[in-house]
């Protein structure tokens, strides 16, 4: 299922979950390690981070947390701004050059799968 970031959280949060937050490199492996063996390392995947409240400042929406442990690709987020005038509020996995699932922040109209938590 594939879906904006609104709709994967709403999604998760009518089945009693949250979107996912990733607190530490333990958690991110194990995360990776869980779509890895779902043959989805190369598709895209929301989590609950964002910085729609305060450009550059991200939170995880799920629990209300500023983001400490990170793991960006190489030069992100770099809040990119695309012709229509969005930018890259919304914080996603993406295997983008092969060396796993860094982070990346990308449009939250984007449609693209997503991993729910129960907390």
């Amino acid at each position: 299922m594939q879906a904006n970031w609104f709709r994967a959280a709403q999604y998760c949060r009518f089945h009693g979950m949250h979107l996912a937050s990733i607190s530490s490199q333990e958690e991110n492996d194990r995360l990776e390690k869980h779509i890895r063996d779902y043959g989805l390392g190369n598709e895209h995947f929301w989590t609950s981070g964002t910085d729609l409240a305060d450009e550059g400042n991200f939170f995880w929406m799920a629990n209300g947390r500023p983001i400490t442990f990170t793991n960006w690709n190489a030069g992100e987020p770099n809040n990119f701004r695309y012709e229509n005038g969005e930018e890259e509020n919304c914080l996603e996995l993406w295997n983008r050059d092969g060396k796993g699932l860094k982070w990346n922040d990308t449009p939250c109209s984007f449609e693209t799968y997503f991993v729910c938590e129960v907390q």
